[in-house]
């Protein structure tokens, strides 16, 4: 199994374990971390009931932005876990801010380690984690284990259209990702993707702006290490174009014990 760092970094396309310190400076600017809480928000509601009465459990959870939406909007209890420990203080931050500290719960650590002694969540959220467990196969059979009986996982990420010769080495085919689906006991009920691609590119471009900033600030600061602010900013402009493919799709994805 990969080291936290190397699993931290994989679910950031990041390649230099070095640039993994200067990650909460460069995102200081975001609040959301890759998911849109406005989908993950509409795929809780539409797939559940008794919204209050429900735990979530977000694996990766960034920020908090996510768990704190949810909460907020149904009164529901989140528990969030993520590996960079300025990003928990954030979340932690946030929700007081929000109103909702007592609904939700924010902890540092490897998720991979810690949802061994997890369980009866009705849904589990992993947003743009990518696979943290290896590959798909894995980690929903994983992931699975700390559900109810009818629970559900939640999965932002993205994959390659069957059609395409397209390939990277972050995601897989449709068709594979549902055959991985299928072997760790799963099926995919639903699919939510964003409305509008002008508002999404528009979003990007905003990104990598923020990205660029403070890059070039981390530059100035440490110009010995200008060539890891520079490859970092140039694989981010890579990571961004290859989202925007018309063969690539990265929807919020429903999943459910068989």
């Amino acid at each position: 199994m990969k080291t936290l760092q190397e699993s931290i970094a994989a679910s950031m396309d990041v390649i230099d374990l070095q640039i993994l310190p200067y990650i909460p400076y460069i995102l200081q600017d975001f609040q959301e971390i890759g998911t849109p809480p406005d989908i993950m928000r509409e795929a809780v509601r539409k797939h559940t009931v008794q919204h209050h009465e429900i735990r979530i459990l977000d694996l990766g959870c960034g920020k908090g932005a996510v768990s704190i939406e949810l909460a907020a909007t149904f009164g529901c209890s989140c528990l969030g876990i993520d590996g960079i420990q300025e990003f928990i203080d954030e979340a932690q931050r946030l929700a007081k801010e929000r109103g909702v500290d007592t609904l939700c719960t924010f902890e540092a650590g490897d998720a991979r380690l810690m949802i061994e002694n997890l369980s009866c969540f009705d849904i589990a959220l992993l947003g743009s984690t990518g696979p943290i467990f290896g590959d798909y196969y894995s980690t929903l059979a994983r992931v699975s284990k700390t559900l109810k009986k009818n629970g559900l996982i939640i999965l932002a990420d993205g994959y390659i259209e069957d059609s395409s010769s397209y390939t990277h080495p972050m995601m897989v085919k449709k068709q594979e990702l549902l055959r991985q689906v299928k072997e760790a006991g799963m099926r995919m009920i639903d699919e939510i993707f964003p409305e509008k691609a002008e508002e999404i590119e528009e979003s990007y471009n905003n990104e990598l702006k923020h990205i660029r900033r403070r890059c070039r600030e981390l530059m100035k600061k440490h110009p010995q290490k200008g060539r890891l602010f520079q490859n970092y900013m140039q694989r981010e402009k890579k990571e961004y174009a290859v989202l925007q493919r018309k063969d690539v799709f990265c929807p919020v994805m429903v999943f459910k014990k068989d």
